[in-house]
């Protein structure tokens, strides 16, 4: 019984070191996040734009897939350029929601909404690699700098799971 146990752990921290070594590697030489903009009749702060892009480049980092996130409009070496992407993007909607409705009615309904669409392109042909539709609802008291941190995350994870598996 005593063996079995030893052979279940051995195997799992097994796998799981395989996992994780599979994961280390970057997909990109390095990716540039852009500032976003909105589309006519989105009413959010310029500072939500601000706290986006910030909020992106840190999940880039996180996420592992790319070996270096560059500023805004930084130049990358020629040899690179192959195995870097930009990614732009436009918030398409926002909805304010409403407190009142919230606290009263619950089960989602006033909640904060928003809708952005990210493109990922490689940097070398400006080829399109694929395009990311993000839905964030989050509860109407909280502030903007969660609702772009939450659709931040939600775009680095719809890249990981776009680009994870692709080497």
């Amino acid at each position: 019984m005593r063996s079995r146990i030893v052979l279940t752990i051995v195997l799992f921290l097994g796998l799981a070191g395989g996992s994780a070594a599979r994961d280390s590697a970057p997909v990109f030489k390095t990716a540039e996040a852009k500032h976003f903009s909105g589309v006519e009749g989105v009413e959010l702060t310029p500072a939500f734009y601000d706290y986006f892009y910030a909020e992106l480049r840190s999940e880039l980092t996180k996420s592992k897939l790319v070996s270096e996130v560059i500023g805004e409009g930084e130049a990358v070496e020629d040899a690179d350029a192959d195995k870097s992407v930009v990614i732009t993007g436009t918030v398409t909607e926002y909805k304010k929601g409403s407190v009142v409705k919230s606290a009263l009615i619950g089960f989602g309904t006033g909640m904060r909404s928003l809708k952005v669409d990210a493109d990922v392109m490689r940097r070398s042909d400006k080829q399109n690699l694929c395009t990311i539709h993000v839905h964030v609802k989050v509860e109407p008291n909280w502030n903007e700098k969660i609702m772009a941190r939450f659709a931040a995350q939600q775009i680095a994870k719809d890249m990981k799971k776009e680009f994870g598996t692709k080497r």
